[in-house]
């Protein structure tokens, strides 16, 4: 396994239109060897999500964390070709972060909720529905495979700042004493 090199913004990678995966390759080695990189250097950078654009791949690839198990555990989910349905028009807005996009975060609101139609690692159709923010996760690492940033989500850019910067001087910047309602630390994705 491998820590993959995390493209930053400005990399024309990350604004590209990521290509499907043929179903038949998912159990292949490239992919395989790609979602166990892909799983090292999202534990190397402390992220909560990866798409594969992130580390320099056009491929409709993501991994997705936020939630965890009936024990408490983190969940990671591999998600391959995942398209997505919005649940609700209620919105969740949170602090945003980026490895795309070191030290910066921003506030953008999202759909509270959707349902995710994708293939797992192992090429099984799975459906099911996320809410808060695991939801949230899962549109931001959706968003790099059509090629947007969360910073092409902001609706007020004076609310993207340095992320020492924003704890210091906005209001309900994650980790300050003001967190999301549902408790949820935002990481980077």
């Amino acid at each position: 396994m491998s820590i993959l090199k995390v493209a930053r913004l400005g990399h024309p990678v990350l604004r590209e239109i990521a290509q499907p995966i043929e179903p038949r390759e998912i159990r292949g080695p490239e992919i395989q060897r790609l979602i166990r990189d892909m799983l090292e250097t999202m534990a190397e950078y402390n992220g909560v999500g990866l798409a594969a654009p992130q580390v320099h791949v056009s491929k409709r690839l993501v991994l997705v964390g936020g939630g965890e198990d009936e024990d408490g555990e983190p969940i990671v989910r591999v998600l391959i070709n995942p398209e997505l349905k919005t649940t609700t028009t209620e919105l969740a807005g949170m602090w945003e972060g980026c490895l795309s996009i070191p030290g910066l975060r921003g506030f953008v609101e999202r759909p509270r909720g959707v349902e995710v139609r994708a293939y797992n690692e192992q090429g099984q159709k799975l459906q099911f529905n996320l809410e808060g923010f695991p939801a949230v996760v899962m549109q931001h690492e959706c968003d790099h495979l059509d090629g947007a940033l969360f910073t092409d989500r902001l609706k007020d850019t004076r609310l993207l700042a340095f992320e020492d910067e924003a704890e210091r001087y906005l209001d309900g910047f994650a980790g300050s004493d003001d967190e999301e309602e549902d408790g949820a630390k935002e990481g980077e994705a």
